[in-house]
């Protein structure tokens, strides 16, 4: 039996084609100009992780272990891992090869990765829609967003944009594969799928985005055969039977090498969930239509119970929202309408599993990144609906441009100053304990950033008030030690170290404060015994083979010390640090190997 292919598009006139690019390119470059002021941006937050503590990222002799580990195996190797990016980590391997530690060349290619998709939105929505107006106005929206403050201004949040790119592209593809050359572009297509999910995991669910766009594509007014919805199921399963086993593959691999398809972070029970889900959904609709208090905390939570503020109101917003698309449908094109409305919630899935992730981690403006593509649409289509008629100017209806102009001019300045809180860490944790004040995250990271600036009351405080609302916190816990140790209040420290140790036991951090307070006891032997627990519960922190070789120079065991700094030096080449400690220790045992000598040759 011969494939029934849909009707082909009819081709744009060369005279629109050109404006096109004309319009692209114009959106491209102000989103460029507005994503400029963030090319002087430092590393903050996760990026001292992954990046400047990250001995992994160091050399390229680490580039297989990025396909049989976990994103984060070298802060916390025995911990369950719920991250298997090996892609991202070659991308970031890739970006220390070419720019070191200096931060100006990590972000450049985070706006560049972010110009990239936003042409990519471009492209899929000309090609999905054959409306060019519609196609650079989606992009438009898509690039200069404010809801994408994460995603570009921040280096760690391009994990979302490199996996976009790739994402966007195998979906390009697809579409591709519908007009012509099937086999060459669905092969493309499933390499660039395969690649995305290497990326990020959420990427899992571009069948199910194929399977929906073949189905609205193909529905009446393209297929008329008999019976329409059996032909129209069959010719979308089809769409995605090649996507199948990459997935399955994939989450194969996944298994194998983290122990699971993914790990419980918290509890929360089918009833919890379901009266969360309006919270939740509301909170990215309301940043994205109300973008004007943006951080990287909020204060959303799971209820305890379903009431009127974090359910019941939620919940009649998004069905108010869901009726007024559906009543639009037929004003705004009904397929146009049925793609946006795809691109918005498939996207959005994997977000849904919130046991995943921390309770004070269940929103982030940078999970909307894909999903906002089908929001631009939206906005696009009403706008393009608002402004049909009057004047034109460029080809294009002088109310369109107007309105365009104005929406422009709004984002850009929203995006400005929602970026701005990236510049450092105090300035983010700041803003983020100003929008999210019950934020445990928060309040543990503005106090460290208080702590540096020698706000040492401020900060104690802070994290005293954090561990009396949450006594199981065992971050809160840990840095009340710091603190404490920092005040030398060395008692009250080893109490607060061992209490952190008790209730996540197979944490490092906390066995090296113990060890600093155990020497500064004299109890020698103790600190130790804390010291090498640090070092078996992650071997790949160059700093605690320092420490653990600075206490066992101390000891007198100049032997062991050269092992532990030699291992720290294997991780953090050319550290000037080590290799002081390192003279050091040659130097000092030089010293006791004349002193016992000397009396024999007397």
């Amino acid at each position: 039996m011969t494939e029934q292919k849909s009707p082909s598009p009819l081709p744009l006139s060369r005279e629109t084609s050109r404006q096109d690019r004309y319009f692209i390119f114009v959106i491209i470059t102000l989103t460029l100009i507005t994503y400029l002021g963030t090319l002087r941006f430092d590393f903050v937050y996760d990026d001292n992780g992954q990046i400047r503590d990250n001995p992994f990222i160091k050399s390229w002799q680490y580039v297989p272990q990025y396909f049989v580990s976990s994103a984060w195996k070298h802060l916390l190797p025995l911990a369950a891992g719920t991250y298997y990016r090996p892609l991202f980590l070659a991308w970031v391997r890739l970006n220390y090869a070419l720019f070191n530690l200096r931060p100006f060349g990590w972000h450049a290619t985070s706006v560049l990765l972010h110009l990239l998709v936003t042409w990519l939105v471009y492209l899929i929505v000309r090609k999905m829609t054959r409306r060019p107006n519609l196609a650079w106005l989606t992009a438009l929206v898509f690039g200069l967003h404010p809801v994408h403050h994460e995603v570009v201004a921040w280096i760690s949040g391009s994990t979302e944009s490199l996996f976009a790119a790739l994402f966007l592209a195998a979906f390009l593809a697809y579409l591709h594969s519908r007009e012509g050359y099937r086999t060459r572009w669905t092969t493309i297509s499933c390499g660039l799928y395969a690649l995305a999910l290497l990326s990020k995991e959420t990427a899992i669910v571009l069948p199910f985005l194929v399977f929906a766009h073949c189905w609205i594509a193909d529905g009446p007014g393209v297929v008329r055969d008999v019976p329409e919805y059996a032909r129209r199921f069959a010719r979308a399963f089809a769409s995605v039977a090649f996507y199948i086993p990459i997935a399955l593959m994939y989450l194969g691999v996944r298994f194998k090498v983290l122990g699971a398809f993914s790990s419980q972070v918290t509890k929360v029970s089918a009833p919890a969930w379901l009266w969360t889900m309006p919270l939740l959904l509301f909170s990215y609709l309301k940043h994205w239509f109300l973008p004007i208090h943006l951080a990287e905390f909020y204060d959303i939570f799971v209820p305890a119970w379903p009431d009127l503020r974090h359910t019941i109101l939620p919940g009649l917003v998004l069905l108010a929202i869901a009726a007024a698309i559906w009543a639009a449908r037929g004003h705004l094109g009904a397929r146009d309408t049925g793609f946006a409305v795809a691109w918005i919630l498939i996207p959005l899935l994997p977000v849904l599993d919130i046991a995943t992730f921390r309770t004070d981690e269940l929103v982030h403006d940078r999970y909307f990144y894909v999903p906002s593509l089908g929001a631009s649409l939206l906005i696009a289509l009403s706008i393009e609906a608002l402004s049909k008629r009057g004047s034109k100017a460029f080809g294009q209806p002088v109310r369109l441009l107007t309105a365009s102009l104005g929406l422009a001019l709004l984002l850009a300045l929203g995006t400005v100053r929602a970026t701005s809180f990236w510049a450092n860490d105090y300035a983010l944790f700041t803003r983020g304990n100003q929008i999210a004040p019950r934020n445990v995250t928060a309040r543990n990271n503005l106090s460290l950033e208080w702590l540096k600036a020698g706000q040492i009351e401020q900060a104690q405080t802070m994290l005293e008030r954090t561990m009396r609302e949450h006594p199981d916190d065992w971050l809160t816990t840990y840095n009340v030690s710091r603190v404490q140790y920092m005040k030398k209040e060395y008692p009250e420290a080893e109490i607060s170290s061992r209490r952190a140790i008790q209730l996540v036991p197979d944490l490092p951090d906390p066995y090296i404060t113990l060890g600093q307070m155990q020497l500064k006891s004299n109890r020698l032997g103790d600190a130790l015994n804390s010291m090498r627990r640090a070092v078996e519960l992650n071997p790949y922190d160059p700093r605690f083979h320092t420490v653990y070789g600075i206490v066992l120079e101390a000891s007198g065991d100049c032997t062991a010390a050269m092992i532990q700094f030699d291992a720290a030096l294997k991780l953090n080449p050319g550290d000037p640090y080590i290799q002081r400690e390192i003279a050091r220790c040659r130097a000092a045992d030089h010293s006791r190997t004349e002193s016992d000598t000397e009396p024999a040759q007397r």
